[in-house]
């Protein structure tokens, strides 16, 4: 409890320093910082849902020993091999996955000018970061709820390709239907309208 506390504490003021910095210093629009900030929920919440949730449990048996945890050891916590190990079990967390990044592929392009092949270098980035924290703690705490695998990435990967496709979409539709609209009246829908597709 005081644990997700204090990184909701954190994260808040990692926030409120971005968005002064973006703000003060970059000249960012209101409007841009209300997609930044929704874009930071999201992280954080991707974040709080693959780390923060299981670690606070494993930091928590450092103040009170006797805790049983019933986690996986240490050295079951590593899968390196793609795609073979997958069972039919598997295909429930693959597709969790891939939903899990979608908002990544998505929404990135509304505060980024980054093309697919950048979204995409990104998502798998943040994914592999998820995965050797992942794999990291578990090493440092002998025991671990989530298992650092290679499938993760790759369906992490797709859900953030799938995601941009998505606003592929979006952003033709969105123009298709605005095109004879005033959209210039309404900043969200102005920015909407200005973003590289």
């Amino acid at each position: 409890m005081y644990f997700d506390l204090l990184i909701m504490l954190l994260f808040g003021l990692i926030w409120a320093g971005i968005v002064t910095f973006l703000w003060v210093k970059k000249k960012k629009s209101f409007v841009y910082l209300v997609f930044f900030t929704l874009f930071y929920v999201y992280i954080y919440k991707v974040l709080d849902y693959t780390l923060f949730q299981f670690q606070s449990l494993i930091l928590l048996k450092y103040f009170q020993p006797n805790l049983i945890l019933k986690g996986e050891t240490a050295d079951k916590s590593l899968n390196l091999i793609p795609l073979a190990t997958l069972t039919f079990h598997d295909l429930e967390t693959s597709l969790l996955n891939i939903l899990l990044f979608i908002p990544f592929g998505f929404g990135l392009p509304f505060i980024t000018n980054l093309d697919f092949k950048r979204i995409i270098v990104f998502g798998t980035l943040f994914s592999i970061v998820i995965e050797f924290v992942q794999l990291l703690t578990g090493i440092l705490a002998k025991i671990t709820f989530r298992i650092a695998d290679v499938n993760d990435v790759i369906f992490n990967t797709v859900g953030a390709a799938t995601g941009y496709i998505l606003f592929i979409a979006f952003m033709r539709i969105y123009r298709r239907l605005s095109r004879n609209r005033d959209v210039a009246s309404n900043p969200i829908l102005r920015y909407i309208a200005e973003r590289r597709a």
